[in-house]
């Protein structure tokens, strides 16, 4: 399998994952957070990953897909203290995540 595929699998599980989190969360389920967090691994990775090795025209959206990924890692950490602002850092992370997907590189 090539590696690249190999990637973008887990890049997805790990926004399944992500997403299943965020849902049981707010249906008060207690295994919301292991799933969030199982799903938090790859996602976060995958980002570290393609920010390291982007080109210079790339570099700047993946610094702020980076941060977006900080911001769901912020997000479990209000989820893990049962603070109720968690969902303000998802919002974040979306708005950051759309920004990025409208962006022209030059």
């Amino acid at each position: 399998m090539n590696k690249y595929r190999l990637l973008s699998i887990l890049y997805y599980a790990g926004m399944l994952l992500i997403f299943c989190g965020i849902v049981m969360q707010m249906t008060n389920l207690p295994a919301a957070l292991g799933v969030y967090a199982a799903g938090l691994i790859p996602f976060t990775g995958i980002r570290i990953y393609n920010f390291s090795v982007s080109i210079s025209p790339r570099k700047r959206i993946n610094a702020i897909l980076l941060v977006s990924a900080l911001s769901l890692i912020a997000a479990g950490v209000a989820i893990y203290f049962h603070r109720s602002y968690w969902i303000i850092f998802i919002a974040i992370t979306a708005i950051l995540d759309g920004y990025a997907s409208f962006r022209k590189i030059s």
